[in-house]
């Protein structure tokens, strides 16, 4: 099996969010980079959004002592909802360095900057000691990884022995077809995406007990179209910044992904594992 090349799928995940993705993400999703689980018929993705956050936040001991790692921080909006909400300290990762930027002026302007920390970080090889963390969380990053198996490794290896992994990532089913995969993948330039027993094995095999499993499938679709939706709109605002292809790539990219989630191609899951033993 050829092995990935890390380096270079990490350099072009950077470039695909330093790029043009940056400006249609900060107009149309916000700080908020995420899917949503709604709390009520006919609530507001941002709404949604923010419902996420605090159904996963329950879901893990979270007190004023507690150490954080956030992989893939986006715009740091997760960190600030934790930090504000339980007084826990958050370490933000990412290899944008725009949104790393935009989440240190947030911190600042938000007066949490004792409790919160944003730094240039490879979830393939974090730079953090073992046992460093009560709680490692993430939000639909790992699709992103071009060694998945490694990165969960990651994870366990800076979690404390009573820690808690916690994490959401979009999927796509084994049986989805080769050539809607590779468009799937082409949106968000991802080298490989899992389905929910790859994830299983890969815990297991690192002796992490799954203490909680959620299959949010069923928001896909209404995500992503909402995205799509909100990026139509703005689309005269978006035209001097981003260029009038790169906008109706995106479109036609995400129409394909919300007929993917309506197919059941393409799915999305809650994870929290706990080490075992």
């Amino acid at each position: 099996m050829t092995q990935p090349n890390v380096g270079a799928i990490v350099a072009d995940t950077q470039a695909y969010y330093d790029g043009p993705a940056d400006e249609i993400y900060r107009t149309i999703w916000g700080d908020n980079l995420h899917l949503g689980v709604p709390s009520y018929d006919g609530c507001s993705h941002p709404e949604a959004m923010e419902n996420t956050n605090a159904i996963m936040a329950q879901a893990v001991p979270l007190t004023p002592q507690s150490h954080v790692l956030d992989l893939g921080c986006g715009y740091g909006a997760t960190a600030r909802y934790l930090a504000a909400n339980y007084g826990c300290r958050v370490t933000g990762t990412n290899i944008s360095e725009k949104e790393l930027e935009l989440a240190r002026v947030r911190s600042r302007e938000a007066g949490l900057d004792s409790l919160l920390s944003f730094e240039y970080g490879d979830f393939h090889r974090l730079p953090y000691p073992d046992d460093s963390y009560d709680v490692v969380w993430s939000q639909e990053a790992f699709l992103h990884a071009a060694d998945k198996n490694a990165v969960l490794s990651e994870c366990r290896r800076v979690l404390k022995p009573d820690g808690t992994l916690i994490f959401t990532d979009i999927l796509v089913r084994r049986d989805t077809p080769d050539a809607d995969r590779a468009r799937i993948y082409d949106r968000v330039k991802s080298p490989d995406m899992w389905d929910l027993p790859d994830y299983r094995k890969a815990l297991a095999a690192l002796e992490l007990t799954v203490t909680r499993e959620e299959d949010w499938s069923q928001h896909v679709a209404p995500s992503y179209a909402w995205v799509r939706d909100r990026l139509q709109e703005q689309r005269h605002a978006l035209l001097p910044r981003v260029g009038a292809e790169t906008i109706d790539n995106t479109v036609a990219a995400l129409s394909f992904w919300v007929d993917s989630g309506n197919a059941g191609n393409i799915g999305w899951a809650l994870f929290v594992a706990r080490p075992s033993g």
